[in-house]
């Protein structure tokens, strides 16, 4: 005849119960670190979008600052010097009055100017995606587990009406 150990019983219920409290114990570490990376997330897609809203607004207000972006991109690439003989060539003038034009007025039609335009505003909605995407990352992070729960609910409530 075999005796049952019941002292054996009682701690295989203990370790049980303790397995399971550092399991919900990790799970809402888990949950507060998920949080608290969503939050930081979200704070800083704001801070983006604020940027990008401040910097929109500057462009707006003082066009004069892309011309920055426009000399960087004419010493890149000399986009408005390989251009001025064909833009004389079209216009008809002399080699003599374009070289006295160029002197005197250095600020004539340049290309580099409207690339620049071209190449800040999608610099601008490049960022202002980014910063939309954070958001929206960062709220679903930190709405993590109420999302969880209502995923949970509808799963319950499909299998009840089964």
């Amino acid at each position: 005849m075999y005796k049952f150990d019941n002292n054996n019983e009682e701690d295989t219920e203990s370790d049980k119960s303790l397995a399971m409290s550092i399991n919900e114990t990790s799970q809402d570490v888990l949950s507060i670190v998920v949080r608290l990376c969503g939050l930081t997330l979200l704070f800083i897609g704001m801070w983006i979008a604020i940027q990008v809203f401040q910097e929109a607004i500057s462009l707006y207000r003082d066009p004069t600052n892309i011309e920055r972006i426009a000399k960087a991109i004419e010493e890149g690439s000399n986009i408005d010097k390989s251009i001025a003989p064909i833009r004389d060539s079209i216009l008809g003038e002399d080699e003599e009055q374009t070289e006295n034009k160029s002197e005197s007025n250095p600020e004539g039609f340049r290309i580099s100017y409207f690339i620049a335009w071209v190449v800040d505003l999608l610099l601008l909605l490049l960022l202002a995606r980014i910063a939309i995407m954070a958001v929206k990352t960062g709220g679903e992070l930190a709405l993590y587990d109420a999302q969880v729960k209502r995923l949970a609910r509808q799963i319950v409530n499909a299998r009840k009406k089964e």
